[in-house]
Protein backbone atom coordinates (compact mmCIF):
# COMPACT_ATOMS: atom_id res chain seq x y z
CA UNK A 1 0.00 0.00 0.00
CA UNK A 2 0.77 3.26 -0.81
CA UNK A 3 1.87 6.30 1.93
CA UNK A 4 -1.41 8.03 0.38
CA UNK A 5 -3.02 5.05 1.01
CA UNK A 6 -2.43 4.78 4.64
CA UNK A 7 -2.89 8.18 5.13
CA UNK A 8 -6.41 7.80 3.99
CA UNK A 9 -7.15 4.15 5.65
CA UNK A 10 -5.27 5.99 9.06
CA UNK A 11 -7.76 9.35 8.20
CA UNK A 12 -10.55 7.50 7.79
CA UNK A 13 -10.36 5.36 10.88
CA UNK A 14 -9.68 8.81 13.12
CA UNK A 15 -13.13 10.51 11.34
CA UNK A 16 -14.95 6.86 12.78
CA UNK A 17 -13.38 7.43 15.91
CA UNK A 18 -14.02 10.87 16.07
CA UNK A 19 -17.88 10.36 14.68
CA UNK A 20 -18.45 7.35 17.14
CA UNK A 21 -17.47 9.77 20.04
CA UNK A 22 -19.17 12.42 19.02
CA UNK A 23 -22.50 10.23 18.52
CA UNK A 24 -22.00 9.03 22.19
CA UNK A 25 -21.79 12.59 23.58
CA UNK A 26 -24.71 13.06 21.45
CA UNK A 27 -26.80 10.25 22.88
CA UNK A 28 -25.75 10.68 26.19
CA UNK A 29 -27.42 14.38 26.00
CA UNK A 30 -30.10 13.00 24.72
CA UNK A 31 -30.95 10.29 27.18
CA UNK A 32 -30.14 13.07 30.05
CA UNK A 33 -32.41 15.52 28.38
CA UNK A 34 -35.16 12.35 28.16
CA UNK A 35 -34.82 11.60 31.45
CA UNK A 36 -34.90 15.19 32.97
CA UNK A 37 -38.11 15.53 30.50
CA UNK A 38 -39.92 12.27 31.86
CA UNK A 39 -38.96 13.90 35.51
CA UNK A 40 -40.51 16.51 34.80
CA UNK A 41 -43.66 15.32 32.81
CA UNK A 42 -44.01 12.87 36.23
CA UNK A 43 -43.37 16.02 38.75
CA UNK A 44 -46.40 17.32 36.40
CA UNK A 45 -48.49 14.45 36.47
CA UNK A 46 -48.13 14.02 40.16
CA UNK A 47 -49.05 17.43 41.27
CA UNK A 48 -52.21 16.73 39.02
CA UNK A 49 -53.00 14.02 40.59
CA UNK A 50 -52.35 15.43 44.34
CA UNK A 51 -54.71 18.45 42.99
CA UNK A 52 -57.46 16.26 41.83
CA UNK A 53 -57.23 13.99 44.90
CA UNK A 54 -57.58 17.31 47.29
CA UNK A 55 -60.57 18.57 44.75
CA UNK A 56 -62.06 15.23 45.18
CA UNK A 57 -61.65 15.06 48.79
CA UNK A 58 -62.73 18.19 49.58
CA UNK A 59 -66.18 17.32 47.27
CA UNK A 60 -66.41 14.12 49.27
CA UNK A 61 -65.95 15.97 52.72
CA UNK A 62 -69.46 18.42 51.77
CA UNK A 63 -71.31 15.68 50.76
CA UNK A 64 -69.80 13.75 54.00
CA UNK A 65 -71.26 17.15 55.76
CA UNK A 66 -74.51 17.61 54.17
CA UNK A 67 -75.39 13.82 54.72
CA UNK A 68 -74.05 14.45 58.08
CA UNK A 69 -76.61 17.85 58.57
CA UNK A 70 -79.30 15.36 57.12
CA UNK A 71 -79.15 12.57 59.35
CA UNK A 72 -78.90 14.92 62.26
CA UNK A 73 -81.74 16.49 61.31
CA UNK A 74 -83.58 13.55 61.12
CA UNK A 75 -82.66 11.88 64.38
CA UNK A 76 -83.78 15.26 65.98
CA UNK A 77 -87.28 15.02 64.75
CA UNK A 78 -87.15 11.78 65.44
CA UNK A 79 -86.43 12.30 68.96
CA UNK A 80 -88.75 15.28 69.06
CA UNK A 81 -91.83 12.75 68.28
CA UNK A 82 -90.82 10.19 69.81
CA UNK A 83 -90.84 12.99 73.43
CA UNK A 84 -94.07 13.85 72.06
CA UNK A 85 -95.16 10.00 72.18
CA UNK A 86 -93.62 9.41 75.40
CA UNK A 87 -94.97 12.28 76.85
CA UNK A 88 -98.90 11.31 75.89
CA UNK A 89 -97.77 8.21 77.63
CA UNK A 90 -96.68 9.54 80.76
CA UNK A 91 -100.01 11.25 81.16
CA UNK A 92 -101.48 7.96 80.71
CA UNK A 93 -99.13 6.05 83.21
CA UNK A 94 -99.36 8.56 85.80
CA UNK A 95 -103.22 8.70 85.43
CA UNK A 96 -103.37 4.69 85.40
CA UNK A 97 -100.84 4.64 89.10
CA UNK A 98 -103.18 7.80 90.66
CA UNK A 99 -106.16 5.60 89.97
CA UNK A 100 -104.72 2.74 91.37
CA UNK A 101 -103.44 4.30 94.26
CA UNK A 102 -106.81 6.18 94.88
CA UNK A 103 -108.51 2.78 94.31
CA UNK A 104 -107.04 0.73 96.59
Amino acid sequence: MSLEAIKMVSDAEQYAQNLRADTQVQIRKIKADSERDGREKLDLAVDQASEEAKRLMAEAEKKADVHANEILRQSQQDGAALKERASANLDQAVGLIVERIVIT
